[in-house]
């Protein structure tokens, strides 16, 4: 079993989070690590973040190991859905 770390998207996610929040990811996959975002707390969030976070979520489903959402925010499932993300990322409404 793959180790697993969870990155924690704050409050708010932005297009000025995205590149730190993409090195990072490739830094914990080239680790071996398995990757979970907590976006329970997210209150907005932009499409460019959305964007970046429906991108490894398709990746990860590629490679056979779907994310999980562990009680995504109100906010968050209603900007995927808003961007047509909510039923690719396979978030329940």
């Amino acid at each position: 079993m793959a180790k697993q770390k969870v990155i924690d998207c704050g409050d708010a996610l932005g297009i000025s989070d995205v590149g730190d929040m993409h090195t990072r990811v490739l830094m914990e996959l080239s680790e071996g690590y398995e990757i979970q975002f907590d976006v329970s707390q997210i209150e907005r969030i932009d499409a460019a973040a959305l964007q970046m976070i429906y991108a490894f979520s398709k990746e990860a489903d590629t490679n056979g190991a779907p994310l999980v959402w562990d009680k995504p925010s109100e906010a968050f499932v209603r900007s995927a859905t808003l961007l047509g993300l909510a039923d690719k990322m396979n978030l329940d409404s």
